[in-house]
């Protein structure tokens, strides 16, 4: 039976550490040149936001989300199948690039972007 190197683990969490603090100074950067509400995501969650679909309810949200009332009538305006857009939503949702107006007291929930700008961490600092 192996057991894990000390030293693996504390290399490990001295490199997760120090690309947390990359992502912070890439924020702050960004912050600094005038992007307010900025959400930067992990490049490995960017690959779930860049599908063609999620990109284009992100896409139809930035441009016409005043006037969608709910997820059925987002799906609607896309043509697409509601539970496929709700599931797209859900993701959406769980990365913090959109929320939900009206969720839980009853009425439709009607889906907006959450931040102005949001990015994906450089590949490499």
């Amino acid at each position: 039976m192996s057991r894990p190197d000390a030293e693996t683990g504390d290399r490990q969490d001295d490199r997760i550490a120090e690309r947390i603090r990359q992502q912070d100074e890439f924020a702050a950067d960004l912050n600094a040149q005038g992007y307010t509400d900025l959400l930067v995501l992990r490049r490995e969650n960017g690959r779930d936001a860049l599908t063609d679909a999620r990109l284009a309810l992100i896409d139809y949200l930035d441009r016409h989300g005043d006037d969608i009332e709910s997820v059925r009538d987002l799906a609607r305006h896309l043509d697409r199948d509601k539970g496929a857009v709700s599931k797209d939503l859900h993701r959406l949702a769980a990365l913090d690039i959109i929320e939900y107006d009206n969720a839980g007291d009853g009425d439709a929930k009607r889906p907006r972007l959450k931040h102005t700008h949001v990015v994906i961490e450089p590949i490499v600092y």
